[in-house]
Order: structure tokens, then C-alpha cells, then sequence
């Protein structure tokens, strides 16, 4: 297979055939197609949106919400709740913007 075949539609990589293969997957899952284009279908068991509760893979200080400023060099603790940031402060210490996030959790997510 050269790149001339690639570029221009010839023949195709395994790359493509996979991802074209997955995503059709997906669209014929049956649990996936009641979500397709509706995000409140993004919860946990209690409601919540996952994303304000599940740790990403690029969060350094291991707490949701929660992150280093660097121009100001402080901890910033936020949430955003229908669409509105209802923590958006900023602390010296760690602790202190962790225990203001909590308190946010614990006064907007359903437990």
C-alpha cells in the first residue's frame, strides 16, 4: 500500500476501517441510542453528572473541582451548576479550596 492510494481514497488504513467500525457499534447499541444527543443521560445512579464526580486523567490535584492557579499562585476550587459556576474562588491553602468544593457538592448534588 503506497500513500498515493491512501491519500486519495484507493485503498484504506486499518486505522480508518476501526474507527469507522466502532462508531457504527456504538450507533446500533440499543443503550446507547437513548442517549445520542441527550446529556442528561450522563449520570450516576443518583442524578449527578458524572463529570463533576469522576476524577479525570488530566487532574493534578486528584480532587474534582479543584485546581493550582498559577497567575495568581493559589488553589482554585469551582462548580458549575445548570450552567452557572456556583464556586468559583480562589484559596492559599489546598485544604481550604478542597472543604470549599465539598461544601458545594454537599449543597448542590443530589447524595
Amino acid at each position: 500500500m503506497d500513500s498515493y492510494s491512501l491519500r486519495h481514497g484507493i485503498v484504506r488504513s486499518c486505522g480508518c476501517l476501526r474507527r469507522e467500525a466502532s462508531a457504527q457499534r456504538i450507533r446500533q447499541n440499543r443503550n446507547t441510542k437513548r442517549f445520542i444527543g441527550n446529556p442528561k443521560g450522563l449520570k450516576d445512579k443518583l442524578g449527578n453528572p458524572v463529570k463533576m464526580i469522576y476524577v479525570g486523567k488530566r487532574n493534578k490535584s486528584g480532587i474534582v473541582g479543584v485546581s493550582f492557579d498559577k497567575s495568581v499562585q493559589r488553589w482554585r476550587a469551582r462548580m458549575m451548576y445548570k450552567g452557572e459556576f456556583k464556586l468559583n474562588e480562589a484559596f492559599e491553602d489546598f485544604t481550604d479550596a478542597v472543604i470549599a468544593r465539598k461544601n458545594a457538592e454537599q449543597r448542590y448534588l443530589k447524595h
